[in-house]
């Protein structure tokens, strides 16, 4: 993974903190204090963010920091909450300061070597989950015994999607790939911590590169591709442009460059009937669905869209 340029490295250097005082403040006061400087930072929810991070320094839930507002704050823990609030203010995303982030119902570590996982991915696991069900089924009823399931997370980044599917398919042997050393680094520490480090073979390398001496063919290929525009990136949150790993987010001048070269290349790794499930950035699910249609290989094509009713993913059926 390519660094970060100097400049944003600098913002990293917190500037702001909370103010001192020769005796201690309360629970609340540092909150209220936290708050209005987040805000003029322009942070979308300063309070919330102050409580999650007051209560990550202090080793507390948020619903214990309420039952002790008017609990006075150690300077050792004064201090380390102004660190905090100072980057957060600087915008660097919440879940890079606490190392944590929620997904599927799983807490997972993340450093700003991968991309957040977000909520809507969880439609990219829920639809995978959904077909091979049905697949499943079908192939069941065809041999009379349940198949072997191969899935391979092409991009893994944090993990979280192989990870899930592990935890939701007992049975299935994964493969999770990623071109970032580091970012592969973060994935076996979450697939340990969950428990499927025995069933996820993970690898190293740019594309199916590193799957050349694997012959087999995948029942299911997953990916959460990088899909924002070079032209939109400068638009994006300071909390996304500043701080995730670009190479996981840009796709070229439209936005599409990888879904043509997944949908091109991807074939040769699936089997008979497997099923190709990727993610889909805003307003690009005609274009996506245009390029499965052009590539023969694949007989079937849908979108799926999210409880929002937007066109989050693409599908496509391998002949």
């Amino acid at each position: 993974m390519q660094d970060k340029p100097p400049e944003t490295r600098a913002l990293r250097t917190p500037p702001f903190s909370l103010t001192t005082t020769d005796g201690m403040k309360s629970v609340a006061a540092l909150l209220t204090e936290a708050e209005a400087i987040l805000r003029t930072q322009g942070v979308d929810t300063p309070r919330l963010d102050a409580e999650v991070l007051l209560a990550h320094c202090l080793g507390v839930s948020r619903a214990q920091l309420y039952t002790r507002l008017s609990a006075e704050v150690s300077p050792t823990d004064h201090a380390v909450f102004s660190q905090v609030i100072g980057r957060r203010a600087r915008r660097e995303p919440l879940a890079y300061i606490t190392g944590v982030r929620e997904f599927w119902s799983l807490e997972f570590h993340v450093t700003p070597d991968v991309l957040i996982p977000r909520p809507e991915t969880e439609l990219v696991v829920e639809t995978a989950l959904r077909l091979l069900a049905r697949a499943t089924s079908n192939r069941r009823q065809a041999t009379g015994c349940p198949p072997a399931l191969r899935i391979l997370d092409l991009g893994t980044g944090s993990g979280c999607i192989a990870v899930a599917l592990a935890k939701e398919l007992p049975e299935a042997e994964l493969w999770a790939s990623d071109s970032s050393a580091a970012a592969l680094a973060v994935a076996q520490e979450n697939a340990r911590k969950h428990g499927v480090a025995d069933r996820l073979h993970f690898l190293q390398g740019d594309g199916f590169a590193p799957l050349n001496k694997h012959t087999a063919h995948f029942d299911l290929l997953v990916s959460n591709p990088p899909y924002i525009s070079h032209l939109d990136l400068p638009a994006l949150q300071p909390e996304v442009r500043d701080w995730e790993p670009c190479e996981a987010l840009a796709g070229g001048d439209d936005g599409l460059d990888f879904y043509r070269w997944l949908i091109e290349e991807s074939p040769s790794y699936l089997r008979s009937g497997g099923v190709l499930v990727m993610e889909l950035g805003a307003g690009q699910s005609a274009e996506v669905l245009r390029l499965i249609r052009a590539q023969r290989n694949y007989i079937e094509s849908a979108s799926v869209r999210d409880y929002a009713g937007h066109e989050r993913v693409a599908v496509a059926y391998r002949l």
